[in-house]
């Protein structure tokens, strides 16, 4: 407790500096608060659909919308992490063509993959329909429109985040969407009470919310770009660039399918009640996760930033301080729901959605394990060492996949959360030891093996 005392105390009176570690403490602060906005909003949403649609109405909505997000990984291919570290890159550079040039080349990546995977969905969902039924196909071409918003508007908050507006880069996310989404959810609950809602109208509101939300965000980016940068003739380094999206397009499919695997994997095998109450319980799971996700948007430019300046011993400081900090945020957290959560998701959620407790619980140490360990993947993503982080990424989804497949089956919804925790501590493991082999770097909250750099280079 003594380090976490000192750490958020310190993190709060650089906030008020004027220095880069000040700008760092704000862009921290921030993107906490709009983390911390993200899950209320889309918890709230979560809870008015819920009641809404019972379980299996939340349960078709989910599986759709875990199917668009997968679907959204081929669309981005990588580019935002990309268009982070090289417009960070660019920037300290003063190099305004670069970053023209890869956002223009990032842009229509994305708009030629998207085409062609709403074809071709379009294509399967028209020959297998049968395959779903009839509240999930309905939803299903919402979510095709939903797709390309979720793509591009990643390419958007990237490149304001490669531009240092940390901040900026995630309020059409993290904040504008989901409370639009809660609003307009909530307005159709209340204007027409008596309207049935199906998974489909809730598709459809979350498109329209989107909408909204990509549209102030272009404008947030169009505001921000440098003069320097709009007047510039891009350049282009296409397979450098190429060359680096294929491991970021592979690290972030594997991120996504697997969080999203245990969704797909429950709706083929169980009924969709058991999908909206694992679908519940990874939604309050997101509550633990708060405190890392918003620290990683806030760091990654200095990591690759310290990083490219050779200052190893700065860069062990920072991955230290803000990997303590996480630890404490979400080790509050779990303590809370592992002690409270049953009664919660009775009053909350209605007693149709009890059994989430046990798979919350599960989800919940696996998320203990992600943040003691820190932003291990964040870390080699942005000094380059990308292919440490798909190679673990690769032996932590063989493993999610095979254990859903035999956990699921047996325990459903308990199951499912069961893989997706191993799965958690698995890959978590995998990238501590290689951020240390690779980088000298221990990104542990604690230095319980003696890995520190910055004690090492005293030696």
């Amino acid at each position: 407790m003594k380090l976490f005392s000192k750490s958020l105390p310190e993190l709060l009176q650089m906030a008020r500096g004027n220095g880069a570690g000040s700008q760092l403490a704000r862009n921290g602060i921030g993107s906490l608060a709009l983390k911390v906005s993200d899950t209320l909003f889309s918890f709230l949403v979560a809870v008015t659909l819920a009641r809404a649609l019972g379980a299996d109405g939340y349960g078709d909505y989910s599986y759709v919308y875990a199917l668009v997000s997968v679907l959204a990984i081929p669309a981005q291919f990588g580019l935002p992490n990309l268009l982070v570290r090289e417009t960070a890159k660019a920037l300290a550079k003063q190099e305004w063509g670069l970053i023209q040039g890869v956002w223009r080349w990032a842009g229509k990546m994305t708009s030629l993959l998207a085409v062609i995977l709403i074809l071709g969905t379009g294509a399967v969902a028209i020959v297998w329909g049968k395959s779903f039924n009839p509240g999930q196909l309905s939803a299903m071409f919402w979510g095709l429109i939903l797709m390309p918003l979720i793509a591009f508007g990643e390419l958007r908050g990237a490149a304001l985040r490669g531009l240092h507006r940390v901040v900026e880069g995630q309020i059409p996310e993290q904040a504008i969407l989901p409370g639009l989404f809660f609003i307009f959810v909530l307005a159709a609950a209340i204007v027409f009470p008596k309207m049935d809602m199906t998974p489909a109208t809730a598709m459809a509101l979350q498109v329209a919310a989107a909408g909204i939300a990509f549209a102030i965000g272009a404008w947030l980016l169009w505001r921000a770009t440098p003069t320097e940068v709009r007047d510039a003739s891009p350049l282009y380094e296409g397979r450098a660039w190429l060359a680096s999206t294929l491991p970021l397009a592979f690290i972030g499919g594997m991120q996504l399918i697997n969080r999203r695997l245990s969704i797909l994997v429950l709706g083929f095998f169980v009924d969709s009640s058991q999908v909206g109450i694992f679908r519940v319980a990874d939604q309050m799971a997101l509550l633990i996760n708060v405190g890392l996700q918003a620290m990683n948007l806030a760091i990654a430019p200095q990591f690759a930033h310290l990083y490219a300046i050779g200052n190893k011993e700065r860069l062990q400081k920072l991955v230290t301080a803000s990997s303590r900090i996480v630890f404490f945020l979400t080790f509050i957290v779990v303590t809370f729901l592992m002690l409270f959560g049953k009664p919660f998701l009775r009053i909350v959620f209605g007693e149709e959605f009890a059994p989430a407790y046990v798979p919350l619980v599960i989800l919940a140490i696996g998320q203990l394990v992600n943040a003691l360990t820190g932003s291990v993947a964040v870390l080699l993503n942005m000094t380059g060492h990308e292919q440490a982080t798909a190679q673990g990424m690769t032996i932590s989804a063989i493993a999610n996949v095979v254990l859903n497949l035999i956990l699921v089956p047996l325990w459903g919804s308990n199951g499912a959360a069961l893989a997706s925790a191993v799965t958690f501590t698995t890959w978590n493991i995998i990238l501590w030891i290689a951020v240390h082999k690779k980088l000298q770097i221990n990104s542990m909250a604690f230095d319980l093996f003696g890995w520190d750099a910055t004690t090492k280079e005293t030696d």
